[in-house]
This record gives structure tokens, sequence and C-alpha cells, in this order.
């Protein structure tokens, strides 16, 4: 359809003159007046105890209007007589405009329609932002926010592949264990890289992957070997590949070996990429499990031709898998201008819930899995955190300090604000790290929270997306923040079912870390004691 013939609607002449005459912030002292009902509605505030009525028939019709310049309060009725519109007339200009009791929405009274204003709507985002901050994040319906799940075919060979699968395997005997399930040894205080791997090996994505020959360490070698560069003449060993390590390990531990496995070759080559972390002391399993992932993406990026669309399935498989991205909001609480910036991860850090106490209260929500209840409960009474309580804690909005004001655009001055996180894009596996150790400046030494924390088999992790939040909060005020809608029909689901947990044991100076991961629909865990 053309669009020469769309006719748009000529702006509200009382509206400019009413802006014209409470300049420069027309709308600044309705904010006080606004009461923001769960979940995001805004209404004008009264008395719990009255009930609003026409102040000329005393009708409580859902159509109620306040005057702004005034406060009386007028019906519009299905049939005449308006006494919203009589009460225009009847006054000087200035009484045209007016604002829904129940909606707080603009009404022109003389035009006899809604009328829109941006000022007006942000003193409405401003005072439903203040009315967030400090009160936890309603979870929301399940079936509010439709998401498409990833459905993974299964494979089925062809006449030729099955030829070729017979002609190169052999069968297991009954009384085998399953393919991958085999251990790791400790090559002196490695199993902080010894967990973390049994739980890379068993990530489905990044197994999918390395099995399928999607990462041939011969042909990668072969591309990347140095002919003729040494002194002598001769070839230099092939550049550092982690990635071509990792296919060696997921070879080993899915052939079918029972024996304990040595990844001695995996761990030279991660000296050689984080050569600060390069000694025989125990390191920390979050930090090295970001190093692999960007020893991985470095090596990987390198080898890959550079499209200029990278982004849409172009990236290296450790981003493919892991790598999501977060959006942070910044409010000034003054004018409510909101600055939004967004930044990828591969992990995101959770900060234990406050301890309430000795023993804090498990939650009355309960998770199930296969029918059976999810329960943990804590006999030594240092408290239970649950991991969407560390969630609803991440997502909270968080009023900054007066030493960290920012510049509003809008104000043209630093102002203080209120901070909010959110999950803009979530990845296909989703790694929470949490926060168990705080340093003490005064006492120069490192403390680890021993709190016992819950965490379900199963999650949805859409209350915490930055589309659910803000639909949560502005309702249908979402303006300053076009674009957030994204096409779900490409979008991940945002379900996601737990299949590998890494913990530490004992106190900050000690290193004994457990890993359990899901294997074929079982449990299994292996303790590893360093030397």
């Amino acid at each position: 359809m053309s669009s020469k013939n769309h006719h748009h609607p000529k702006p509200c002449s009382h509206l400019a003159s009413y802006r014209s005459a409470h300049a420069p912030n027309p709308f600044r002292s309705l904010q006080s007046c606004l009461h923001i009902r769960p979940p995001g509605h805004a209404s004008l505030r009264h008395d719990p105890s009255e009930i609003p009525n026409c102040a000329v028939c005393s009708s409580t019709s859902p159509r109620l209007y306040a005057c702004l310049a005034c406060a009386t309060v007028s019906c519009w009725a299905p049939s005449l007589p308006h006494h919203a519109a009589a009460h225009a007339s009847s006054l000087p200009s200035g009484h045209e405009i007016a604002i829904d009791i129940h909606r707080a929405e603009l009404f022109c009274c003389a035009c006899g329609d809604q009328v829109y204003d941006c000022d007006f709507d942000a003193v409405v985002v401003l005072s439903q932002t203040a009315a967030a901050y400090g009160s936890q994040q309603a979870a929301l319906p399940e079936n509010l926010r439709k998401r498409r799940k990833v459905n993974y075919q299964p494979w089925a060979p062809d006449s030729r592949e099955q030829a070729l699968i017979g002609r190169g395997s052999s069968l297991l005997r009954e009384d085998s264990l399953p393919r991958g399930l085999r251990g790791l040894n400790n090559l002196g205080n490695t199993c902080f890289m010894n967990s973390v791997l049994q739980a890379l090996l068993h990530t489905p994505p990044l197994r999918n992957y390395f099995l399928s020959d999607r990462h041939n360490r011969y042909a990668c070698q072969q591309k990347n070997g140095r002919k003729g560069s040494g002194n002598d003449g001769k070839n230099l060993p092939p550049r550092l590949c982690l990635a071509c390590d990792m296919d060696v390990i997921f070879s080993a531990v899915f052939s079918g070996d029972r024996t304990p496995y040595s990844p001695a070759k995996f761990l030279y080559s991660w000296w050689q990429h984080a050569a600060n972390l390069a000694s025989y002391e125990q390191q920390d399993a979050h930090e090295f499990f970001i190093s692999v992932l960007d020893g991985i993406h470095e090596k990987v990026e390198q080898d890959q031709c550079k499209l200029q669309n990278q982004g849409n399935g172009d990236r290296c498989i450790a981003h493919r898998v892991f790598s999501g991205t977060l959006r942070s909001d910044l409010t000034c609480t003054v004018c409510g201008f909101t600055s939004t910036t967004y930044d990828p991860c591969v992990d995101i850090s959770l900060d234990l819930e406050p301890s309430q106490g000795t023993l804090k209260t498990t939650s009355t929500r309960s998770h199930a899995c296969n029918g059976e209840t999810e329960s943990v409960m804590s006999s030594q009474g240092c408290g239970i955190s649950t991991l969407m309580g560390c969630l609803d804690r991440f997502t909270r909005p968080e009023k900054l300090g007066s030493d960290q004001k920012f510049l509003c655009k809008h104000c043209r001055v630093e102002q203080e604000t209120l901070k909010q996180m959110s999950i803009r894009k979530l990845p296909l596996v989703s790694c929470f790290h949490i926060k168990r150790f705080e340093h003490s400046s005064t006492r120069n030494m490192t403390r680890k929270v021993d709190r016992y924390l819950q965490f379900p088999f199963s999650l949805d992790m859409s209350p915490y997306l930055s589309s659910s939040i803000l639909r949560s909060r502005f309702g249908n005020r979402i303006f300053a923040f076009d674009g957030e809608e994204s096409d779900t029909t490409t979008e991940p689901s945002s379900q996601f079912e737990l299949f590998a947990v890494v913990t530490h044991t004992g106190q900050a100076d000690m290193h004994p870390d457990t890993d359990i991961w899901k294997h074929d629909g079982n449990w299994r865990k292996v303790k590893r004691r360093c030397n």
C-alpha cells in the first residue's frame, strides 16, 4: 500500500498550550501522584478506602478523568452529557487536559480523545522504575513469552556411512562402561582442570561438535605447520591449538578405554596459552574455564574465514555454545533518561543472597525432576541461598552511590542513577559462577562464603530476560526501548536442564574440586584429591 494517501493526526493544540503554560517540566509534579500496581501498571494515587467518582453525578464510571489544572474528577459517559467536556468548556483555557484515574493516560476533554506526550510517559516510566527499586523481580507466567525450543534431530546414518561404521568400529561388550565415562589422572594439583574438563566433555553441543569431526586435528596441524621456518631449515612444530588438544581428549575419553587418561599434552598447551597461570600450584576452576574458552576461540577464529556478517552462525564453537548478551540500563532518577549498553558474556557471576541470621528458611517454591521433589537441607545452620534468588538479586534495580553518578545526556549534568542488569540473549548452554570468595582489605585475607546453594534440575530463564523485565515494569510504555523485541523463532528456548556442577570443598586455601555430570540420564560424581 502506498504511503502517500496516509494522513497523520494533527497534534492537539490544547496539549501544546498546556505544555507552554507549564514549561519547562509540565508533568514533573505528577510523579508523586502516581501509584504503581504490579506488574507495572500505573494509576492515580488515592486513599484505598475512597472510591473515585464524578464530582457532578457521583458516577463511578470506569472512564474518570482528573483535570490537571484543578484536580476535579469528571466522567466521560457513553452517552451525553460528558461532564469532563462540560468542565473544560465552562472554565477558562487550561482545563482541557486531564488524566485517566485508572490507567494514568492523558486525555483532552475538548477534543474527546487520548493524547500522547513523551515527557508525560517519561514521568510514568520514572515512577515505575522507582517503584521497582528495592523490590524483587516477580516471576512471569510461563506462557507470557513463548519461545521456540531448539530440537535436535537424531542422526540416522545412510548406507555409505553404515558401511564405514561397520569397517572402522568394534562392538562393546555388554559389561562395558558407557562410552564417555573415563577418569582423568591428577597431574599434580590439577583437580581444578580435571573437574572443568569432565564438565566440558559432557556438554552436549560441544561433545557433538568434536565427535562429529567438525575440528579435525590432523587437518588443522597440517594446515598450520610451519615449514622451513627454523634456523637450520627444518620444519617447526605446529602452532598451539587448544581445540586440537580438546579433540584428542574427546577421542580418548569416548574410545571405550577404561583406564584413566592423563591430559598432559592439554595441560602443556594451556600453560603456553596462559603463561601467567603456568605452574604446579592449584588454580581457580572458573578462571581455567574462561581461559580455555578464550584459547579455543582465539585459535578457531584465526582459522575460519572471517565473513562480514560474523555473528550469524560464523562464530567459533566456544561462543556458539556459551556466548550470550547482557543488558545494562542506567536510568537517571531525575528525568528518567535511560542509557543502555550490551556486553557479550560466556558466564554469569552471581552473588549469594545476604545471610538472614543463623539459618535461612528454605523457599516454599519446589522443583521436581523425574517425579521426585528436590530438597536441600542444612544441618550446620549457615543459611541457604537459592539459584533463583541469586538471579533475582542480579536483575534487581540497584541505586548507585553518590560517587558513581553518570553524565545524563538529557539533564547535561551528573545525576544519581538506578542500574538494572538483565539478559538480552540467552546462550545455548548457560554457565553460572557463584561468587564464594570475598577479600578483606583490612585483614588482607580472602575468606570463603561457606553457605549452601539450592538449585533446581530445571530452570526457566524467561523471568530474567530483558524483554520480560521491561514488560513487567513498564507495561505498554516501552517506547524508550524500541528494538528490544527480537525474532523469537531463531532464539533458543528459555527452558534449561542441569547437566553438570563443579563444586569447591574446604576453605579458601584448600582446592579439592568435585564435578558432577549427567551421562545417559544418570548422574556421575568423581572426587579428586590434589597432591
